[in-house]
């Protein structure tokens, strides 16, 4: 996130961040690597997926989550206009491939509504529990979380994902020995997992610290 006040436009163009409109991604991909980086210039943020439309998906996640933090902080966020064309510049310089597109930041609200019809029509709709989850952990909903994660577990008892939002709904919630158990059980089913990887680390050093604390 650019902090830089030289950076911005106006005032006008810094009140034109929000969740209503849409807002111009960069996807970088390279030969020698696999996935896709995404990036939002103008907010300053990114994020990675193993396909186009995850990407596309995590960077709308991204997006959300960092306007909803200044809203909470009862801040205007910060926009820079003209940050894409010198994002391309560098990336067409060192050899990526490159697209730009636009994307809506995710509504977690219509998710929620969204997933709710789709198990309404199929209760074993796993991939429709764990998205759920996912906007219940942003709206800080962690027992609807647990629930979901559960159910999506009790359906599909091998994946990984499930293991690890739930994970993160303890781990939100101040339970970091439940973390560190469902973290591990991701790892179990999926030794390469990545977030899980990082989460245990730090769940096991919130656990640390939260016993010196007693």
């Amino acid at each position: 996130m650019t902090s830089n006040a030289s950076n911005l436009a106006d005032a006008d163009h810094v009140t034109r961040a929000g969740k209503g409109q849409e807002y111009e991604v960069l996807l970088v991909t390279h030969p020698e690597d696999e996935g896709y980086a995404v990036l939002c210039p103008s907010l300053g943020c990114a994020s990675q997926g193993d396909t186009r439309e995850e990407a596309l998906e995590m960077i709308a996640d991204a997006i959300s989550i960092l306007l909803d933090s200044y809203a909470e902080d009862g801040v205007e966020p910060l926009f820079t206009p003209n940050a894409m064309a010198a994002t391309v510049a560098e990336y067409r310089t060192e050899g990526y491939g490159i697209e730009i597109t636009t994307v809506l930041p995710a509504d977690w609200d219509e998710i929620v509504s969204n997933c709710t019809a789709a198990i309404e029509r199929n209760p074993n709709d796993v991939k429709a529990y764990i998205e759920r989850a996912g906007a219940y952990l942003n709206k800080g909903e962690y027992g609807q979380v647990i629930d979901d994660c559960s159910t999506a577990i009790s359906l599909a008892p091998d994946n990984a994902e499930a293991y690890c939002r739930r994970g993160d709904a303890h781990f939100n919630s101040g339970q970091y020995d439940l973390a560190i158990a469902d973290y591990d059980a991701a790892l179990r089913r999926d030794p390469y997992y990545g977030i899980a990887l990082a989460s245990i680390e730090v769940a096991y050093v919130a656990l640390w610290e939260q016993r010196e604390r007693v």
